[in-house]
């Protein structure tokens, strides 16, 4: 298993632990705070009206087939004995239906719920995740969605999230007789030619829809329960609500064709959509049309960045520095470009600048720590990644980052506790539970360890987003 420090959207390995079995990708999905979570309240219906349709199918699976179960005691290291983990089988077919981590005090409460559904042939066809945070119930702080394709030599899914993001990608099998297993996190949806043939791409995930789309809505996919779907959150709107905004500018644009603002604004659905070629078209327009329109060259520097062509990003987010010197987001954006092309000094030097500009700005001090870790300064990276996490205790990566450099460094004791808080805040995060097992596994905690490699073996990949917008 890859195990890794993050940064932003590109994840970059810096050590192989040959006792595990594949690649890691980080994070349940796009990063949200605890405390956005709370504030929005139409986001918060939202993600609540999903659990209650999972645990809706659930019952009503229950009730209406004869089921198998098997249960596991388990908790954490400052409530042990906390859940029991139970899964749901048919009892006719074997097809496992549902697994859902129940809390025992209070008892009743579904901590973590996973339900899935199979196509006539009894293929997997898609599978839902929420999770809450231990004690939170104001809502799930990860809901997920995962669509399966399956042929005789390929299985692949793609994973969403409840508001339209597109997180990740594997396949695995065959392909003309050579051994297939892709990882693909968001940023590199699609791959470069270079690194997958169009072909084996297309071979693994051509049959699967690029947005969530239907399956939004689990219980459409339930005759006697199909409902119509939730409303979008004004906030993190959907692939509908982007679509129709889309739709709405296009419209406006027919209109006013030399409005540079509707085409910078077009263009920021479509990469919210990511789709990055439409959005560099309509940035490009509004350039075109006003080459003073900086929001124009900062939201084409990000398209160019996500799509893989970093320099034109850079010299874009350049361009927008230039006009804009006290931005710390900016510098922040464009020393995540470097550290993606793997310049870490510049992005050393451009992450220092955002920090200067603004010293409460955890997203700089967590990349900084990636670049100097890259860079061979492990004490100066420690440091960072605990600003990072002070400045913002919700902010996951940071924690994780911190316990990575400490497990490389062998400092288990201290490398312990932060992956602790990391998964606190993120229980089924498949990266930390693995970096953990990693951590006890050198305590000697090996029997644990196991326990805890088996456990993050059962869910889903996903990863951490950037921030993609001014603000």
């Amino acid at each position: 298993m890859n195990i890794k420090l993050s940064v932003s959207v590109f994840l970059f390995a810096v050590i192989v632990l040959a006792n595990f079995a594949g690649p890691s990708a980080f994070a349940q999905e796009t990063r949200k705070s605890i405390k956005s979570v709370k504030e929005n309240v139409s986001q918060v219906k939202r993600l609540n009206a999903f659990v209650n349709d999972l645990l809706t199918i659930h019952r009503h699976r229950v009730e209406t087939r004869k089921i198998r179960k098997t249960e596991r005691v388990g908790g954490y290291a400052n409530a042990p004995g906390h859940y029991k983990d139970i899964e749901y089988f048919d009892a006719g077919n074997g097809r496992l239906l549902s697994r859902i981590r129940w809390e025992n005090k209070p008892a009743g409460l579904p901590e973590m719920i996973e339900v899935y559904f199979y196509d006539k042939q009894g293929k997997l066809r898609v599978d839902y995740l929420a999770i809450f945070l231990p004690g939170h119930r104001n809502a799930p702080f990860s809901a997920l969605i995962n669509v399966h394709y399956r042929d005789q030599s390929l299985a692949a899914f793609r994973q969403f999230d409840l508001f339209g993001d597109t997180l990740f990608e594997r396949c695995q099998g065959e392909h003309f007789g050579d051994k297939v297993d892709l990882w693909l996190d968001e940023i590199d949806i699609p791959p470069s030619p270079e690194e997958v043939s169009e072909d084996l791409y297309l071979s693994c995930f051509g049959y699967l829809p690029r947005f969530a789309g239907e399956y939004e809505n689990p219980t459409s996919l339930v005759p006697v329960l199909k409902k119509a779907s939730a409303p979008a959150d004004d906030g993190e709107m959907s692939q509908t609500g982007l679509e129709s905004q889309i739709a709405d500018f296009s419209q406006k644009i027919q209109v006013q064709s030399k409005d540079a603002n509707l085409y910078a604004k077009r263009g920021q659905a479509y990469f919210m959509l990511r789709d990055f070629d439409k959005a560099i078209d309509d940035f490009t327009k509004a350039i075109s049309l006003n080459d003073n329109l900086d929001a124009a060259y900062f939201g084409r520097g990000m398209a160019y960045g996500r799509n893989r062509e970093l320099d034109r990003g850079i010299a874009d987010l350049s361009v927008y520095i230039r006009r804009n010197p006290e931005s710390s987001l900016a510098y922040t954006k464009r020393g995540v470009r470097y550290i993606w092309k793997k310049d870490f000094k510049s992005a050393r030097n451009d992450l220092k600048m955002a920090i200067s500009l603004d010293s409460s700005n955890a997203e700089a001090h967590d990349d900084l720590g990636v670049a100097l870790a890259q860079l061979g300064k492990p004490e100066e990276a420690v440091s960072h990644f605990i600003q990072s996490k002070t400045l913002d205790p919700s902010y996951q990566k940071a924690h994780h980052n911190l316990a990575m450099i400490l497990y490389l460094a062998g400092d288990l004791e201290r490398a312990l506790p932060a992956a602790n808080d990391a998964l606190r805040l993120q229980p089924g995060n498949r990266g930390s539970l693995m970096l953990k097992s990693a951590i006890l596994d050198g305590l000697g905690q090996k029997q644990e360890a196991q326990a805890i490699k088996e456990r993050a073996e059962f869910l889903p990949e996903g990863n951490w987003s950037e921030r993609s917008a001014l603000r």
